[in-house]
C-alpha cells in the first residue's frame, strides 16, 4: 500500500524526493522546505527530512495528527488536500488556529503547505516557509510549477508500490 511506504524502503525514491525539495528550496529561495509523511502507527504526518536552517530539530517537531477532533489549521488543509499559502502567520485568526507544537518550535511568520494524495486522503506533504511575513509571493506560474514537483514526488511513490 502507499500508505505504508517510507522513502527510506526505496533508495531510488529517497533520491527523487530530495531532488525534488532541493528544486524547490532553491528555485524559491525559501528558509526551510520539510517533507512529512504518514506514520501509520499513529495516524499523523511526521517530518522525515528536510533542507534548510535548523532544520535538523524541526524535522522532528512535525507530527500533524490526521484524527483531531478539533482540527488545527494543518490538519485541516492535510485532511482537505488544498495547497495553501499563508502569507502572515502572526495575524491572530491564522495563529489561532497553528499547533502548539508548531508556534514553539518553527513558527515561521509565512509558508507553504502541499499535501500529497492518493484516493483523496492524505499520505505526505511539502511544507516551506520564509524569515519574512509576505516572504512568499507565488504566481500562478510559479504555483503551478511547484504543483507540478509535488505531483511528480506522488508518482514516485506510485511507482515504488
Amino acid at each position: 500500500k502507499l500508505s505504508e511506504i517510507t522513502p527510506w524502503d526505496d533508495e531510488g525514491l529517497a533520491d527523487v524526493l530530495r531532488m525534488i525539495l532541493e528544486t524547490m528550496f532553491r528555485a524559491m529561495d525559501f528558509q526551510r522546505i520539510i517533507f512529512c509523511m504518514r506514520d501509520i502507527k499513529t495516524d499523523a504526518l511526521t517530518g522525515r527530512f528536510g533542507l534548510g536552517k535548523d532544520v535538523e530539530t524541526m524535522v522532528k517537531s512535525f507530527k500533524i495528527c490526521m484524527q483531531a477532533s478539533q482540527p488545527d489549521l494543518l490538519t485541516a488543509v492535510c485532511i482537505k488536500g488544498s495547497d495553501t499559502m499563508i502569507a502572515d502567520a502572526t495575524e491572530s485568526y491564522i495563529a489561532g488556529r497553528l499547533p502548539s507544537w508548531y508556534l514553539k518550535s518553527v513558527n515561521a511568520p509565512t509558508f507553504l503547505l502541499l499535501p500529497l494524495l492518493n484516493k483523496g486522503k492524505p499520505f505526505g506533504l511539502i511544507y516551506a516557509d520564509k524569515a519574512k511575513k509576505g516572504g512568499i509571493a507565488l504566481d500562478e506560474k510559479e504555483l503551478a510549477l511547484l504543483r507540478t514537483l509535488r505531483n511528480q514526488a506522488v508518482m514516485a511513490f506510485k511507482q515504488s508500490v
